[in-house]
């Protein structure tokens, strides 16, 4: 085997443990990523101290309106017992009776207000809690499906792993040290097929000597360009 070829090879299991570990990292950062339920859940908050305090509101319109029905139930008590009998007395309670009644009006209409204004805020709530509950178990769903991907991975790596060491043990591989160099400086490629008499990694054309050169399976030859190693990609 040549020795272009035995370092594609190798290359091949690289790649594959490059890739896995690029998608775990990428599955780790989407995982760690909360951003998105914990504004719905900040947005929850936030719509329940709004709710809490319409409601507040709301109990408050509720008990002034009853203390004033409560004035209008013993000023028509005191009009009609019949205790009352000055006419002067009688016209103050009937007055009193009429203003009564106008202030009622008020307080029911502010009551009314209020009333529609808790109501908006607990559907708004309402709302903000569905939202946050369908982000909480898609992110929940999302999880599972990741983690699952993310072992996968891990036994992937394991195996390509120990693919390694035995592919390692069992090839001669003099040029390894050119190969790692060339891996850490070459964005993990450090082998390249040729193709139509290019480069497949950077394009450019590749002479006629050094293609020939790069099918001998006794020396490596290089991407004049890029400076990758070459494989034919048939011997």
């Amino acid at each position: 085997m040549s020795q272009s070829k035995t370092l594609y090879q190798l290359q091949q299991c690289d790649s594959g443990i490059d890739q896995a570990v690029k998608r775990i990292q990428a599955i780790e950062s989407i995982l760690s990523d909360s951003n998105e339920l914990d504004f719905a859940l900040k947005k929850q908050k936030e719509h329940k101290l709004i709710l809490d305090e319409k409601q507040k509101f709301l109990k408050s319109a509720e008990h002034v309106v009853e203390i004033q029905n409560q004035k209008i139930t013993q000023n028509q008590n005191k009009l009609y017992s019949g205790a009352v009998t000055n006419p002067k007395d009688l016209e103050d309670l009937q007055l009193e009776s009429s203003s009564l009644q106008k202030y009622l009006s008020v307080l029911e209409e502010r009551q009314l207000e209020t009333m529609l204004e808790s109501d908006q805020a607990q559907e708004i709530y309402n709302q903000t809690s569905a939202h946050a509950v369908t982000i909480s178990q898609k992110k929940q769903a999302e999880s599972e499906i990741l983690s699952a991907e993310k072992s996968a991975l891990e036994s992937k790596i394991s195996s390509l792993q120990s693919d390694r060491v035995a592919f390692l043990t069992n090839a001669e591989i003099s040029e390894l040290p050119i190969y790692e160099n060339l891996r850490k400086s070459s964005g993990g490629i450090a082998v390249t097929l040729m193709q139509n008499s290019s480069c497949s990694a950077c394009g450019s054309y590749i002479p006629s000597a050094i293609e020939q050169e790069a099918r001998s399976p006794k020396k490596l030859s290089f991407c004049p360009a890029c400076r990758r190693i070459l494989h034919p990609g048939s011997s």
